[in-house]
């Protein structure tokens, strides 16, 4: 169903041969109109859909009425006759904090972010608090089916995927920076990166491996087809390093960590906490036994298997799950120093995690850049036992233990390491058995915690938008012209036949770009490369050349070389 009151493109109205018609000026369209869509269309800018359906009744029957709505709400899709973020900069009386950044999130609900308690995974959580600390470094403007404001500094417009190629213009003008999230089906936004008028686009990495290799296949997609004042953020160093050993310019990864909400994560009496979750999992063992937690999705690349070999070799410990469900695990005879503790709102996250003495993390998904629960079992003050891989082990720093791990140089359907439950039993013991220990890591995990906030998140993003701005300000269009000859056949003395690539002294508007030669000779691979370069980005050039050139040195300063050319001939 259409919102009205809705603005209108320009519209002509005409008759012919008995049928009405609306020509749309500004899509160069004709579309027929039955009389009752014409009458919505003369009040649809002033008038609500309730009061255009009373007014309508008095001439037309209910099925007509509908039927109008449904034509005119199927033209509205194909982006005719209403406006679907032209006037951009108009469509609301904003606070106008200086700067307004588009985040475009395809398949999530905007308003489900400002619902925390409809979230489960943690990359959609870290979002969440992200987005609600970012309004305060500038306007956040959600692509969506309508115009309308959520919240102070959040705004839905009305844009679709399809509209954004179309208003480029105006969104380059509106908007000083795209947010998204890297998704596998990346159709929508691959083209993006062709048009230098959008703004900086940052496409946040939480999954940068895993899924049988679509990940990474992906990611390097984006890598290639980005211009200069485009980039990736992931939550770890981690990211940039892995991706290090696969591209030539991992400065495209971006660092951005996650925070955590240390007022409502935050240590509380354990005694109380274990009383509380024993009478709530109606198992009194859970008061007096020492417990391991595990707060996650109850599924194999999480580790849950692991988790369950754990409370095999560890009779003597209680071992506590909360989650969802237990999954495929349900089914099992499980061990009965096992305890499912239920799935708890989040505001009951830090009674559970309290009532841990060690956090368990055996996670061996692809998708692990920071492990968002480690960081609010540490905020409550809870040392966590994680394992030797990924971007976990940076978050933990000093105040928890590394169990050893098996890491694979490939992903295996979407695991890509394999824990040690000997070195994690080993691990959670030591911290049991040792009470000074235990103390010390439950310090030191509280106040390095505190130190990820998600003020610090938004505010590093809002300084990523300004340097990738500084990087567009420097984007040149390489206009050199270059040509290639056949050899020249040997002359008397000659080794090697002359030089069959040269760059022109001139550009395409005919500009003389150097003094004194008409031309320069250059070697081929070069030449090759400077052609590349007029119609393709840095990185396609790289992945030619890796495949081009055997040695990776000599590729590498054949690339630097010709775009410091290029860059210099501005």
């Amino acid at each position: 169903m259409l919102d009205f009151p809705k603005m209108l493109h320009a519209l002509y109205f005409f008759e012919e041969a008995g049928a009405s018609y609306a020509a749309d000026l500004e899509k160069a369209r004709v579309v027929e109109l039955s009389a009752a869509m014409a009458d919505i269309l003369k009040v649809a800018e002033t008038q609500t859909h309730t009061e255009i359906v009373r007014i309508l009744r008095a001439s037309y029957a209910e099925e007509a009425i509908l039927e109008a709505f449904e034509r005119l709400a199927e033209l509205e899709k194909e982006g005719l006759l209403f406006n679907r973020g032209e006037n951009l900069q108009w469509s609301f009386e904003t606070e106008s904090k200086w700067r307004k950044l588009l985040v475009v999130l395809p398949n999530f609900s905007v308003d489900s972010f400002f619902d925390i308690e409809t979230l489960s995974a943690g990359t959609n959580m870290a979002l969440s608090y992200m987005i609600r600390h970012l309004t305060k470094y500038a306007d956040l403007h959600f692509t969506g089916s309508q115009n309308r404001k959520i919240t102070d500094g959040v705004y839905e417009v009305d844009i679709n995927i399809e509209d954004l190629v179309r208003l480029r213009s105006q969104i380059g003008e509106t908007y000083y920076g795209i947010l998204t999230l890297h998704q596998e089906q990346e159709r929508w936004l691959l083209p993006l990166y062709r048009y230098p008028e959008f703004p900086p686009i940052l496409v946040q990495c939480h999954a940068p491996r895993g899924h049988g290799g679509q990940a990474m296949n992906s990611l390097l997609r984006h890598y290639a087809a980005m211009r200069e004042c485009d980039g990736f953020t992931a939550p770890s160093d981690y990211v940039r390093e892995f991706y290090a050993d696969y591209v030539w310019d991992p400065s495209f990864f971006n660092t951005l960590p996650n925070g955590v909400d240390a007022e409502l994560f935050k240590p509380m009496d354990k005694a109380a906490a274990k009383r509380e979750i024993a009478k709530t999992a109606g198992d009194d063992r859970i008061e007096s036994a020492s417990t391991v937690g595990y707060l996650s999705r109850v599924q194999s690349e999480k580790g849950a298997s692991v988790y369950l070999k754990l409370a095999k070799l560890n009779p003597h410990l209680l071992f506590l799950i909360a989650g969802p469900s237990l999954g495929r695990y349900a089914s099992r005879k499980l061990p009965d120093n096992l305890v499912y503790v239920g799935f708890h709102p989040r505001e009951k996250l830090p009674l559970i995690y309290n009532a841990f003495d060690v956090y368990c993390f055996p996670s061996m998904s692809g998708e692990e850049t920071f492990g968002l629960t480690v960081l609010e079992a540490m905020a409550c003050g809870v040392p966590p036992v994680v394992p030797n891989f990924d971007g976990v082990p940076s978050v933990v720093g000093d105040t928890g233990l590394v169990a050893d791990a098996d890491n694979f140089d490939q992903d295996i359907a979407t695991l890509v390491s394999y824990p040690c439950p000997i070195d994690f039993s080993d691990k959670i013991n030591r911290l049991l058995n040792n009470a000074e220990l235990w103390q010390t890591l439950s310090k030191k995990a509280r106040e390095r915690a505190v130190l990820f906030t998600w003020d610090k998140t938004a505010d590093r993003i809002v300084k990523l938008f300004e340097a990738l701005h500084r990087k567009k300000k420097l984007i040149n269009r390489n206009r050199l012209l270059n040509v290639f000859v056949p050899p020249h056949p040997l002359e008397e003395g000659q080794h090697e036949p002359t030089h069959k690539s040269f760059v022109l002294s001139m550009n395409e508007h005919y500009e003389r770009c150097f003094i004194r030669d008409a031309m320069y000779p250059l070697r081929v691979e070069d030449g090759l490369v400077l052609s590349i370069l007029k119609d393709h980005t840095p990185r396609e050039a790289e992945a030619i050349l890796a495949e081009w050139v055997p040695d990776k040195t000599e590729a590498r300063a054949i690339l630097k070389r010709v775009l410091g050319l290029v860059n210099g001939t501005t």
